[in-house]
């Protein structure tokens, strides 16, 4: 009897040492997880802030890259609808809450795609701009050249006038010493308003080279005293090269061979009174020459 009890106060302190080891022990892992469990989440808070930053520069990365595609200056509409196209992409991005890995990595993946299409736009614009340079340098030379050329144009038409006027000019027959003198009855001179029948108005055409050789028509006004000129039959008229229509008192054709002519124009008495009178002679519309005579 003394034996079994004897062994039981042995027992029992076998058994709390062991409780106390086993208590020590819990209490050696319980002090490692709590520390792993702290350095756990330090390493946590570490993570997180890093995925806050990249998060922060990432959208920074993206608002400039938005800008950026913003102020692509073209005026091709089919390069700047891509560009808006970009930019409503990248806002869609801007409001996806990237709050782990998998949706940073997808910022990122997103980001190098938009900056790879960013610079194929670049160089398409710039690829246009040189083109539009090109293309306006072009439009002013063509500009410079057709202005040259109008303006050459011009002066030729200017020259060719000049020279169109000059010949037309040159081929303007010319007469000289026109007399007019009254005739009576009997073909004999005469100054008598009374006596004269007829009056004869006598020139020479100048030989002119230039000239063309045909038929030229002469017309002779007879002036009066009172300023009015003295009719033809018909009261027929001509046109001057000024565009002015007279009427003549008579007319004559004649075969112009460029060379000095003589010409005598032949006008009835018609209502002939006391005075000077003035004589015009035209030809191809233009006034050739003029002179005065008296009659009694």
């Amino acid at each position: 009897m003394e034996d079994n009890n004897s062994l039981e106060p042995k027992k029992t302190k076998g058994v709390q040492i062991l409780l106390a080891i086993i208590i020590l022990v819990l209490a050696a892992v319980t002090g490692i997880l709590i520390f792993k469990y702290s350095d756990l989440k330090h390493d946590s808070a570490e993570v997180q802030g890093i995925l806050e930053q990249q998060k922060v520069e990432l959208e920074t990365d993206l608002t400039n890259l938005q800008d950026e595609f913003g102020s692509l200056q073209t005026n091709n509409d089919s390069l700047q609808s891509l560009a808006s196209e970009q930019q409503e992409k990248i806002e869609k991005l801007l409001k996806v809450q990237a709050d782990n890995v998998y949706k940073i990595k997808m910022y990122q993946k997103e980001l190098k795609s938009l900056r790879e299409v960013l610079k194929s736009y670049i160089v398409q614009v710039d690829s246009l701009n040189t083109r539009n340079l090109m293309l306006t340098e072009e439009k002013q030379a063509l500009a410079k050249s057709l202005s040259q050329e109008r303006e050459q144009k011009n002066r030729l038409s200017e020259d060719k006038e000049k020279l169109t006027n000059t010949v037309q000019k040159a081929q303007i027959l010319s007469i000289a010493d026109i007399n007019v003198l009254g005739l009576n009855s009997r073909s004999k001179e005469t100054q008598r308003v009374k006596n004269i029948e007829k009056l004869k108005t006598c020139f020479t055409v100048r030989e002119n080279k230039v000239a063309s050789a045909n038929e030229r028509i002469f017309y002779v006004q007879i002036i009066k005293p009172n300023k009015n000129v003295m009719p033809n039959k018909s009261s027929d008229t001509f046109e001057t090269q000024d565009g002015a229509t007279l009427v003549y008192t008579d007319k004559r054709t004649i075969e112009y061979e460029n060379k000095d002519i003589e010409v005598c124009i032949y006008s009835d008495n018609n209502d002939l009174t006391a005075g000077t009178y003035e004589v015009k002679v035209f030809c191809d519309g233009y006034l050739l020459g003029t002179t005065k005579f008296d009659l009694k």
